[in-house]
């Protein structure tokens, strides 16, 4: 089965997705990651904190049903992959404050200019996720993009209050990653050596 690279979020079957409902063990800590692929970093999340649950959104079905059959083959209950547009259908999926960490790892480029809108990380998707953080939850971001990072950190950072404090300084990058999973285009980039931005920001 052939699956698409990249999928246009803005066309119009996408923003009306019929929503499954979550099948996740009992239990409180939620991590959520947006454009989950494959949902590698989700199950390496699982195998690292078993006691925690984790959701990826990805909008090209194919995949969410390559992820959730590996899934059930590993045995990881708590990892749950759902076709939705993360561009709309988060206020569907979460409760308020019940999301411990969102991941955005390696989101699309799209470089041309008249795509930019197409991008993820902007002022719509973060006053989504804010009220979806629990107090003390924490957005994380990893890309090799540069221009990516430096907008969603201008985003993230403004002037007007946000709610959201930077985990190293102001407008400063993490050195390191803090958790042990990794991502398919994240071990690639190590691999290869390529420079990888990430930012890390908690609500206040």
């Amino acid at each position: 089965m052939r699956i698409r690279q990249h999928v246009n979020p803005l066309r119009s079957d996408y923003l009306s997705i019929p929503l499954e409902p979550l099948r996740l063990p009992a239990g409180s800590a939620i991590e959520v990651e947006l454009g989950s692929a494959d949902a590698r970093f989700l199950m390496e999340r699982a195998v690292e904190v078993p006691s925690g649950r984790y959701v990826g959104i990805e909008i090209r079905r194919g995949m969410v049903d390559v992820a959730n059959r590996e899934s059930v083959q590993r045995g990881l209950a708590q990892v749950q992959s759902v076709f939705a547009n993360l561009s709309v259908d988060l206020p569907r999926l979460f409760q308020p404050e019940s999301v411990t960490r969102f991941f955005i790892n390696f989101p699309d480029p799209w470089f041309k200019q008249r795509q930019h809108k197409r991008r993820v990380v902007g002022e719509e998707l973060i006053e989504q996720m804010l009220p979806l953080l629990k107090p003390g939850g924490e957005i994380h971001l990893a890309t090799d993009i540069f221009a990516i990072a430096l907008d969603a950190m201008a985003v993230l950072e403004r002037e007007e209050p946000r709610g959201f404090a930077n985990l190293r300084a102001p407008w400063s990058f993490l050195p390191a990653s803090r958790f042990a999973a990794r991502s398919r285009r994240e071990r690639q980039c190590e691999a290869q050596g390529t420079r990888i931005w990430r930012l890390g920001y908690v609500r206040l």
